[in-house]
Parts: C-alpha cells; sequence; structure tokens
C-alpha cells in the first residue's frame, strides 16, 4: 500500500494542476522573453472533426512555434498520467490505459463546455489521449528496463 501512495498522491496533485491550467484557466508563466498564458476563455464553434485543428497546425498555417507548442503540450501535458496511473494500478493492461485515454480527456472537454470556460475540440482529445499512451508505453519500457537490470544484477 505504501508503495501506492506516493504515486497516487502525486497523480491527485498533478491532477489539480490540469484541473487548475485546462478547466480553471488561470496559469500564467515566463520562460525567458516568452510568456505563456493560459487565462481567457476560448469561444466558437465546438470541433468534432478529427484532425480539423491538428493538420493546421502541422503544416504550420497558424506558425511553427503556436503550431508546435499547441501540439507538443497538449502530448505532453498528459504523459504523467500514464506514467504513473501503472504505478497506482499495478495491474493495469493496454486496455485500460486506452479507456483513461479516451475518457480523461473527454472529461476535461465537457467540463469546458458545461462551465462555459472553453470550447469542445476533439482534437485536444486525441492530443491528450495519445500523450497518456505515451506515458505508458514509458512505463512498461522503463520497467522492463529496470527488471532487466535487476536480473543481470542477480547473475553477477
Amino acid at each position: 500500500m505504501w508503495k501506492r501512495l506516493i504515486p497516487a498522491s502525486i497523480l491527485v496533485a498533478y491532477g489539480a494542476l490540469l484541473v487548475s491550467l485546462l478547466v480553471l484557466k488561470n496559469v500564467s508563466f515566463r520562460i525567458g522573453h516568452l510568456m505563456f498564458n493560459f487565462s481567457g476563455y476560448a469561444t466558437g464553434p465546438a470541433n468534432f472533426v478529427p484532425f480539423k485543428t491538428i493538420l493546421p497546425y502541422l503544416l504550420g498555417e497558424k506558425g511553427q512555434v503556436i503550431g508546435a507548442f499547441n501540439l507538443v503540450g497538449n502530448v505532453v501535458l498528459f504523459v504523467p498520467v500514464g506514467l504513473l496511473m501503472p504505478l497506482v494500478y499495478p495491474n493495469m493492461t493496454w486496455r485500460a490505459a486506452l479507456v483513461l485515454a479516451v475518457t480523461a480527456p473527454l472529461i476535461i472537454e465537457v467540463t469546458q463546455v458545461v462551465f462555459r470556460i472553453g470550447i469542445f475540440d476533439i482534437d485536444d482529445v486525441i492530443l491528450n489521449g495519445f500523450g497518456v499512451m505515451i506515458g505508458y508505453w514509458a512505463f512498461l519500457f522503463l520497467r522492463r528496463w529496470a527488471r532487466s537490470r535487476q536480473k543481470a544484477a542477480e547473475l553477477k
């Protein structure tokens, strides 16, 4: 139980950070000369068409920096979720990770709509879900690597 308490605590804290950033939208920070502001509310029609906003970003139609920040940021934000969940639930399967990858971002997008603090964008769900799966795959890789090192150490 203690082994899962620390990852669970980190996951809860990170979840609160994600809610603050993506739902409450009250976070801004500066890196060098760049100012990142997550406050304010998006308006406009919902996007239910997959890749409708991803493709223009990939093609650089909205600027390469903005496109890269949006795409990479939406993926990277959810990688810790995929890394931490198998530590909290050791029997987690890839199917459970996939369900998490769909439901967690979907809940955030729906919450934004319900509280009228954002618009629904299926592309955000896709990118966030991809981040969860990258985190889960990284966990599997790191676990396999750690076990192989442990076995190698036992053989010495």
